[in-house]
């Protein structure tokens, strides 16, 4: 029997470009409606799904194109690039939103020199308590979901294993 071996790096790029592509316009329009920062249960549940389902898929296809073989380590390496990928472009896409999109109501809130209050200068202080959480969030956030990307490996990896017979 003639064997093959497939490369997980073209799986991992192509699954792991399209689900990032789509958490960029997703987080776009999410920006763009004024819903960032909503916590809101369904937005959560729609890119756990997300997830699930290109992880799942991107395995799939893997398994497929392997003759309908696939170890565990297979379709964690597999998950875990999908995952890896979408994640670091979802987050250099919310890099641009704030950095970017939303320079120019940062630089007003800094450069004005107007007179503040005190209740003013508190808000204002608040603000950049923000801006410094939001890189703290942005590490925490991308270890939980890239955890989350392995615990889905192994679900699918259990699910659809299946190694070759070594005789």
């Amino acid at each position: 029997m003639e064997e093959t071996t497939i490369s997980t790096k073209k799986n991992i790029l192509v699954y792991g470009l399209i689900l990032g592509s789509i958490l960029v316009i997703y987080g776009f329009s999410r920006h763009i409606t004024g819903n960032r920062d909503t916590a809101n249960w369904a937005y959560s549940i729609f890119e756990l799904f997300l997830y699930i389902g290109f992880v799942f898929y991107g395995i799939y296809k893997y398994k497929s194109q392997n003759h309908g073989f696939l170890t565990l380590w297979q379709a964690l390496k597999v998950g875990f690039g999908i995952t890896f990928i979408s994640i670091v472009m979802q987050k250099i896409g919310d890099i641009f939103f704030v950095e970017v999109i939303s320079a120019e109501t940062i630089q007003e809130m800094f450069n004005s020199t107007d007179y503040l209050t005190a209740k003013e200068s508190q808000e204002r202080n608040k603000t950049v308590n923000k801006e410094n959480d939001y890189l703290i969030n942005m590490s925490i956030t991308l270890i939980l979901y890239l955890v989350l990307g392995v615990i889905i490996s192994l679900f699918a990896g259990a699910i659809m294993q299946k190694n070759r017979n070594p005789f």
